[in-house]
């Protein structure tokens, strides 16, 4: 935990030093990073015949923690969208005139599901990829401070961005305060699933489950950590439960509006809105809430790094 501190807080001091230079490459070294990780851990799981049988369960497990959460942020998002609605700021429903003005961001209202779930295919391949080279014998049993050098060096490519990204400090002047709040429904929301999810399967600790959730769909660094520091099995859970988590905001996002309201899909989509989630959450929702919804991403990204080795710590 203090190593990943110490990166990520070193590498961000960097970036914001040099903010007014952005290093655009550092956008794809962070992508390549996070394939060669989850090469790796796909390497990891794959030499472990005893993972490979239990990769069934595994995937169960992280259905359940995906629907333990998805109730949790569903009854809390839903509970605190009536609150401002009964108890609103303006006339404007609850939404800050400076949310409305900032809504004029050029997002499409009718994103393919197809196109932005290509990203989570691409990840799956790669750990596939990992997983039946090492069994079929074509990838020799890799020295585990690979992945420790590699996970350094996504750490650092995370921290620099943190660092060099104004959206965040600029976004926070543009938001409802009170809706500002909503990365806090989520996390809570997620925790109180994973809680849910410890006492059904006791098979892990309550922290390790906690862990698991604290990655609000971050499937690429959360899962990472976790294989890092409590092992390839929870790593997978946390793999497939980040990627259910993201899949079920971008199918479902138009019927969790419709049931549960406009900060359901934001919930759902955790620390995805900022990016991969966010255009169906615009076409869905109204452009009026990508201000919102970006804040929400970034807010839940800056998280992970902390809360996952934080949990973990724990167990």
């Amino acid at each position: 935990m203090f190593t990943v501190i110490l990166i990520l807080w070193g590498s961000a001091a960097i970036g914001y030093v040099l903010r007014r230079h952005p290093f655009r490459a550092v956008g794809r070294l962070t992508t390549w990073s996070v394939w060669l990780l989850l090469f790796l851990m796909g390497c990891e799981v794959g030499a472990n015949p005893d993972l490979i049988s239990q990769l069934g369960t595994l995937g169960l497990e992280a259905l359940i923690l995906t629907v333990a959460s998805f109730a949790g942020c569903m009854g809390l998002s839903w509970a605190f969208w009536e609150y401002l609605q009964k108890h609103p700021k303006n006339k404007n429903t609850g939404l800050s005139n400076s949310l409305s003005e900032a809504s004029s961001s050029p997002i499409s209202p009718k994103p393919s599901i197809r196109q932005q779930t290509g990203e989570s295919m691409v990840i799956v391949g790669f750990f596939a990829f990992g997983v039946s080279g090492t069994r079929l014998g074509w990838i020799p049993v890799l020295p585990p401070e690979a992945g420790f050098y590699a996970l350094c060096l996504l750490l650092g490519c995370v921290g620099f961005s943190i660092g060099q990204n104004d959206e965040m400090r600029h976004g926070l002047r543009k938001i409802d305060k009170r809706q500002a709040l909503l990365p806090v429904v989520t996390a809570v929301g997620t925790w109180l699933g994973a809680i849910s999810t410890a006492l059904l399967i006791q098979r892990h600790t309550p922290a390790d489950w906690l862990a698991a959730g604290s990655g609000f769909g971050y499937y690429s660094l959360s899962s990472i950590l976790i294989t890092e520091m409590r092992g390839a099995e929870l790593g997978t859970i946390a793999l497939m439960y980040n990627i259910f988590r993201e899949l079920a905001a971008l199918i479902g996002a138009p019927l969790l509006y419709r049931m549960f309201g406009p900060l359901a899909p934001i919930s759902q989509g955790g620390a995805t809105t900022g990016d991969t989630t966010l255009p169906i959450i615009a076409g869905c929702c109204g452009n009026q809430f990508v201000p919102l919804s970006i804040f929400h991403g970034f807010a839940l990204d800056f998280t992970v790094p902390f809360l996952v080795p934080f949990f973990c710590s724990l167990s």
